[in-house]
Order: structure tokens, then sequence, then C-alpha cells
């Protein structure tokens, strides 16, 4: 189980005062590094996420920051939690969650790179648009060696006001890029911590299990 007595910081946020922060990471293994992309956000009014950063590590605390991309790039109003991932054929994949400019939509698109340092915002493609009612990000992404796994926050977007409230959901892949929805994860329980919204945060797959992290939307 985690340790939090036990932590460090990482990677620390990029300026000061509330709302200022660098967190939803995504890490993943290779060539014997550490690879680690991860939002980089300014308090409401002043950018939100504002862009998503890749780095790498040799002992998984001290990061060199190989790349940053801005919400701009991609024609988002704001940048979410990206998932970083290797292909079976060595190539990586940077999904990002993107915001739609005047809306509540969110989507998800992708960057493939043969390097974490090479992803060019410029060949982003969508592979989870979402639709008129429902807005896609967040994505856990996992490779099993057979197939691909996502689980992703999906938000209802028929009242403006309630867009905050969020399920996870689960979807399958051959090849990571054309996804099949199964169906609901994770779904808030009344009365409990995870009342407004329930959000897959990470997953690891076991023999005859699937362990994932959780987070919730904190109460009005």
């Amino acid at each position: 189980m985690p340790q939090p007595e036990r932590s460090v910081v990482a990677v620390g946020p990029p300026g000061p005062g509330e709302g200022t922060w660098a967190g939803a990471p995504s890490a993943a293994l290779g060539d014997g590094e550490i690879y680690l992309a991860y939002r980089l956000r300014r308090p409401e009014g002043q950018g939100r996420g504002y862009a998503v950063a890749v780095a790498r590590s040799t002992d998984g605390v001290h990061f060199e920051t190989l790349l940053t991309i801005g919400r701009e790039e991609l024609g988002a109003e704001s940048l979410e939690r990206p998932a970083l991932a290797m292909s079976p054929d060595g190539a990586w994949r940077l999904y990002l969650s993107c915001a739609t400019p005047g809306t509540r939509h969110w989507r998800v698109e992708v960057l493939e790179a043969r390097h974490p340092g090479a992803f060019d915002a410029r060949r982003s493609r969508v592979v989870l648009p979402g639709d008129a009612g429902t807005a896609v990000k967040d994505p856990v992404i996992v490779h099993d060696g057979d197939k691909w796994h996502l689980w992703a926050s999906v938000h209802p977007l028929a009242d403006p006001d309630q867009t905050d409230r969020m399920a996870t959901d689960y979807a399958c892949s051959a090849d990571g890029l054309t996804w099949a929805w199964q169906g609901t994860a994770l779904s808030p329980r009344p009365g409990e911590w995870d009342s407004r919204g329930a959000r897959v945060t990470a997953v690891r797959l076991a023999p005859g299990e699937v362990v994932a992290g959780t987070t919730s939307t904190p109460a009005r």
C-alpha cells in the first residue's frame, strides 16, 4: 500500500499560490528509464490546465523535462490528465484530455512517436470524441500483452451545473486507437465519500483481478 510518510516531491508546482500545481501524472518504464507525463495548472481564470509536460528519470525522483505541449497547440481551452504508454512495437503514445473551447465538452486525442521526447502536437488525432451529451477525459491505459484496456471519466452534459459529476467507464481495443466501450466500471455511491464522482486514477493488472486507485469530485 502507498506510504505517504515516505513520499518526496518529484515535480514541484510551476509557481506559488493556491490552484497552481503539477499533477495528474502518468508514468511508464522504457529503455531502462522512467518517463512521466503530467499536467501543469494555473488557478481558475488564469489558464487552468495550460500544458502537459513529459519528463524522464533514472531514479523516479529527479526528472528532466523533455518537452511541454501547450493547450493552444491542440485548440483546447484546458488540458487534464494525460496517459503515457508504450505500444508492443516499441512506439510511444501520449493520450491527452482536451477541453473543447466555449463548452463543457472534453475529448481525448493521441500523439505517437518513437521516443517520449519526440511528440508533435501537429500530428494529434481524436480517439475518444465523446458526443453532444457526454464528455470523456482522464484516461488510464494499460496494455496486457494481448489487448489494450482503458478507463476514462465520463461526464453527462445535459445540466451545465452538474458536469463535474462523473463515473468511470471501461473500454478495450486491439490497437489502442479504436475503442469499444464495455460499460461502467465505477459509479458514485449515494451518501458515500464518492457520491459526487468516482474516477479511476491508476490500474494494475494481476492474475485474476484488477487493482485500481480512485479519487472523487469534492462535495459541494
